[in-house]
């Protein structure tokens, strides 16, 4: 005899119906359902997934920006449109550009125009300095110059009184130029003639050019009389006659210009200094060397 689960119902004549167990159907949507009948029902769980961290952050930026505030227009028209496009809204203000940014993009493009200038005119100068040392080491100027090739005392007269009555001294110049490329231009040229300290004459010449490789001379006469002497200068000349031998100093400038390769403008200033010592009454000169020295004046 098999036994069967469920329940058992009698029903007449001794019959016995046995009532198989079911799960219990869910309830309809419009009947009550008895707290018995929930006790047979297991929870249902939905097949979905669990939702991703990703959908959830975005959900929380949206409710963000929902609560973000909208600017607010007083005037009617305006205001009904704030709020019927206020994501629109947001959205142009971080398109928007502020008028610093345009000031930042202005000011690095004038940066980069002068650096790009100055790194031009940087090149330039370089090539330009570069040339006029090429031309300086191949043509090799050298400074021109002034000489005294000779010089002769032919008149002495000296009183008492410690005046220089009367003095003549003749003298040899020659202006000379050593550069082989280029002629030279003399001006401003002047020689003073003195005699411990006191000059006695001043000699000139107009502007003059001596060519490549070339010499000019200068012959001066240069007389004097009158010249008083001090103390210092009597007790010198007293004691240069009483040795035979009278001393006179040459002291004179000029200024030259030449170009070098025909570009670059060269100045100087040839300066002369020296003493000249003559016999006397013999007045021929002892044995001298008077020559000019060249300084820049850029």
């Amino acid at each position: 005899m098999s036994s069967h689960r469920g329940d058992t119902k009698p029903l007449p004549g001794g019959v016995v119906l046995h009532q198989q167990e079911r799960a219990p159907s869910p309830p309809s949507p419009g009947k009550p359902t008895s707290p018995a009948a929930h006790e047979h029902i297991r929870p249902w769980h939905s097949p979905r997934r669990p939702p991703r961290l990703a959908s959830l952050s975005n959900a929380a930026s949206s409710q963000q920006q929902q609560q973000l505030p909208m600017p607010s227009n007083t005037r009617g028209g305006h205001h009904d449109r704030g709020e019927h496009n206020g994501g629109h809204g947001y959205q142009q203000q971080h398109l928007w550009r502020h008028p610093q940014g345009r000031r930042a993009d202005r000011s690095g493009f004038l940066r980069w125009t002068m650096a790009v200038v100055f790194t031009v005119l940087a090149i330039l100068v370089l090539l330009g300095a570069v040339s006029v040392l090429l031309v300086v080491l191949v043509l090799q100027p050298r400074a021109p110059y002034l000489a005294v090739m000779s010089a002769r005392l032919d008149t002495l007269e000296y009183d008492q009184q410690g005046v220089l009555d009367d003095a003549q001294l003749s003298l040899d110049v020659v202006a000379a130029n050593v550069n082989a490329h280029a002629a030279v231009s003399f001006s401003e040229m002047e020689l003073r003639l003195s005699f411990h300290n006191t000059v006695i004459a001043i000699l000139r010449a107009d502007p003059f050019v001596v060519p490549p490789k070339g010499t000019l001379p200068l012959g001066y006469v240069a007389p004097s009389s009158a010249v008083p002497l001090d103390g210092a200068g009597r007790a010198a000349m007293e004691t240069a006659l009483n040795r035979g031998v009278v001393p006179f100093r040459v002291d004179g400038q000029a200024r030259t210009r030449f170009k070098v390769g025909g570009l670059v403008a060269v100045k100087y200033w040839t300066r002369l200094a020296c003493e000249i010592r003559f016999f006397w009454p013999n007045g021929s000169a002892l044995n001298f060397t008077c020559n000019s020295k060249a300084r820049s004046r850029y």
